[in-house]
């Protein structure tokens, strides 16, 4: 699948497209924010590559299992600067973000996501945050 999104060229995504897989990023934000581990289940792909600011890299399972263990208690994220690209089913974000954990407070930090539509929604793939200077 990603071989064939590199082939194709990046566009602006539909109205339509873009409420959607910023609806599923807010349920995440959601998700991570309250520890609902179903909810997570549903919105992350099973090959998940999810990897923090500090080059912590992760797998869905270990993600899930910090976020609603209390391996990191997130006390809030807000995004800003919102850049959605699309190729085909797969959505490309950027933005800037602020995290807040009780482990490591504020964060300001650089996010790359992608979002991928399968199993009747969208579902974050891959993410890469780079703490801004």
């Amino acid at each position: 699948m990603f071989a064939l999104a590199c082939c194709l060229a990046a566009a602006e995504p539909t109205a339509s497209v873009r409420k959607s897989v910023l609806a599923a990023q807010k349920q995440w934000l959601n998700a991570v924010l309250k520890g609902d581990k179903n909810s997570l289940e549903k919105l992350l792909t099973d090959d998940l590559s999810y990897t923090h600011s500090s080059a912590k890299t992760q797998t869905k399972d270990a993600f899930i299992q910090d976020a609603t263990g209390g391996g990191t208690a997130y006390k809030s994220i807000e995004f800003s600067e919102d850049k959605l690209r699309q190729y085909g089913d797969t959505v490309v974000i950027t933005h800037k973000a602020m995290i807040s954990t009780v482990q490591t407070g504020v964060n300001h930090l650089y996010i790359t996501e992608v979002w991928v539509k399968q199993n009747g929604g969208w579902q974050m793939a891959s993410r890469q945050a780079t703490k801004l200077p």
